[in-house]
């Protein structure tokens, strides 16, 4: 089973070129160019990867944390949207010009 891994070496580059496709897409989704906002976070982060994956995994679990508590934020406000009571439309009585 060791024996079907890649090299070490390999491991590193094939990791880097994962969480930079990642990462482009996540730029993507938010709308941003991915081109050379990209190209920099993705060459960034495959540094980082390659360095220090202990700093990788723990910028990633940040990073996925933020993600949760945004949708939790989101789902939250959602519900306060549906059980909000609607507003009341008070109707004034026409104004005639004189009185």
């Amino acid at each position: 089973m060791a024996g079907d891994l890649p090299p070490a070496g390999n491991r590193k580059k094939l990791a880097g070129k994962l969480l930079s496709g990642a990462v482009e897409t996540a730029i993507n989704r938010a709308g941003k160019s991915a081109g050379p906002v990209g190209m920099v976070v993705g060459a960034v982060a495959k540094r980082v990867v390659t360095r220090s994956p202990v700093t990788a995994l723990v910028v990633g679990g940040a990073w996925i944390g933020h993600k949760l508590y945004k949708r939790n934020q989101e789902r939250k406000f959602d519900e306060a949207a549906r059980n909000a009571k609607p507003a009341k439309v008070i109707e004034k009585p026409p104004v005639t010009p004189g009185e």
